[in-house]
């Protein structure tokens, strides 16, 4: 697997045994959907496996991508992954579960608000996008200008919004879909 654009077009990705990778297809989709959030962004990619994700973003644009992997084995491929890139001073890798590092994330002197969060977690854990978009709203690391990116299997449909995330547009790749939210500030008592 390579990286399909940007300034780390073609270097490998090494793909962690026992995870879907997401296909250069549905990247090259994604990121051609997100590409006007994608200058000197700061990225959280929440379940980030390989990494191919989150580099991606780097490679177009962002700077800087949190990569949360709680599997040790995986660390070591992503931790491969970034390094053979060249993105070290843009990384941060956090070794945890993701309840636990987004609360670490919230708890920096400096937290961020993530202009673009990528959600594709292992696809039968379909609680997880509930779980980790709520807890992204209420410690604030989120907010109106951030666009959150969930990739899961077509079938398994998506809410149309997780509290003030609101989906805004929805694509089919073969069995994968892909939603995008955004927190709606229509209401004017926000």
């Amino acid at each position: 697997m390579k990286i399909t654009s940007g300034k780390y077009k073609y270097r490998n990705i090494e793909v962690p045994k026992g995870i879907r990778p997401t296909t250069e297809k549905v990247r090259e989709a994604v990121f051609s959907m997100i590409m006007q959030w994608l200058p000197d962004a700061e990225v959280l990619d929440l379940f980030a496996g390989s990494g191919a994700m989150g580099l991606e973003a780097l490679s177009r644009g962002a700077a800087r991508c949190f990569f949360v992997e709680t599997n040790r084995q995986n660390q070591k491929v992503l931790v491969s992954n970034i390094t053979n890139c060249g993105a070290g001073k843009e990384a941060v890798v956090i070794g945890k579960d993701f309840e636990s590092a987004i609360t670490e994330i919230a708890g920096k002197t400096e937290k961020p608000v993530f202009d673009i969060v990528i959600l594709d977690p292992p696809y039968e854990k379909t609680d997880y996008y509930d779980t980790a978009m709520g807890r992204l709203q209420e410690l604030g690391l989120i907010d109106e200008r951030t666009v959150v990116v969930c990739e899961h299997l077509y079938d398994n449909k998506l809410l149309d919004t997780y509290e003030k995330l609101v989906k805004f547009k929805e694509k089919k790749y073969g069995t994968i879909g892909v939603d995008l939210f955004m927190v709606d500030n229509s209401d004017p008592f926000c």
